[in-house]
């Protein structure tokens, strides 16, 4: 095991993929920070919300680590590095939690890389506002540690059950998008208020009219049951649980990690699963 992780991370320095990860870390950093210095500065607007920056690589993460992921296995698959593990002798599950490791470091390195490029421009383009403005930094870069973990474990279980790199790569991409996008819709809809102010226009007594605004019940307010598993699905959606991350004031729990941490087991577990019976050509 420790051989292969020592080979997985000798040629993670190498590739090239892992490279365009840390540049596009870096740029999007410097894109984020710049538009928010015009904002502040130029524009005179203030925030409040300063997670909403520092984290914001969470909210694109999946997306990165679909496309990373299935080219850096998919590698091993093309150029038979594979078959030579197991020829000489390396177990599938060593082999595959290899894999799983050398990637989920990957995911970590590209998250420090832009932690610590948006720490500097912060401070040196807009203040020290945008490190005492974080909300308990500490408790969001462990959360940031367990959806990295479930995400990894989802994109690893697809690129190592298919050989093919293409079609990998494009599952990979097509059900990070998914996960995206079912967390937004799940979050907007658990954030919606029980009851909404309408404006009504009416005519007073003198012929003239005038605006009453009147608390209604939200028709869209989810309850009972259909909340329930928006809830449930809130807890196993990483692309949810990145919304916490990025929110200001939210109180954590000990649920979400768990719940990260049990998706990444059963990705894990299947994944092995898989793996073990593949015939590797």
């Amino acid at each position: 095991m420790n051989r292969l992780l020592a080979a997985n991370f000798a040629r993670l320095w190498r590739s090239r993929i892992f490279h365009v990860l840390e540049i596009f870390m870096i740029g999007y950093s410097v894109l984020i920070y710049t538009d928010t210095y015009i904002t502040v500065r130029v524009n005179h607007k203030e925030y409040e919300n300063w997670n909403l920056f520092f984290f914001n690589e969470m909210l694109f993460i999946g997306v990165a680590l679909a496309i990373f992921v299935s080219i850096y296995i998919g590698v091993e698959y093309s150029n038979g590095t594979i078959r030579n593990k197991l020829s000489v002798g390396h177990s599938r599950i060593h082999i595959y939690m290899a894999n799983l490791l050398v990637c989920y470091a990957a995911g970590i390195i590209a998250c420090i890389t832009y932690s610590v490029t948006s720490l500097i421009l912060g401070l040196a383009l807009i203040g020290k506002e945008t490190a005492a403005g974080l909300w308990k930094p500490a408790q969001g870069m462990l959360f940031v540690l367990f959806i990295l973990m479930s995400y990894t474990a989802i994109f690893v279980l697809v690129s190592m059950s298919d050989m093919h790199t293409v079609r990998a790569a494009v599952v990979s991409l097509l059900l990070s998008l998914i996960i995206l996008g079912a967390g937004l819709i799940v979050c907007q809809y658990l954030d919606m208020p029980e009851y909404t102010v309408r404006l009504t226009t009416v005519v007073d007594e003198s012929g003239g009219t005038k605006t009453i605004e009147e608390t209604v019940y939200n028709s869209r307010y989810l309850t009972g049951t259909k909340r329930k598993i928006y809830e449930g699905a809130e807890l196993i959606l990483p692309s949810a649980q990145v919304m916490y991350v990025a929110d200001y004031g939210i109180s954590y729990s000990v649920k979400q990690p768990i719940c990260m941490f049990g998706v990444s087991a059963v990705c894990t577990g299947a994944g092995i699963w898989i793996f073990r019976r593949k015939d590797i050509k």
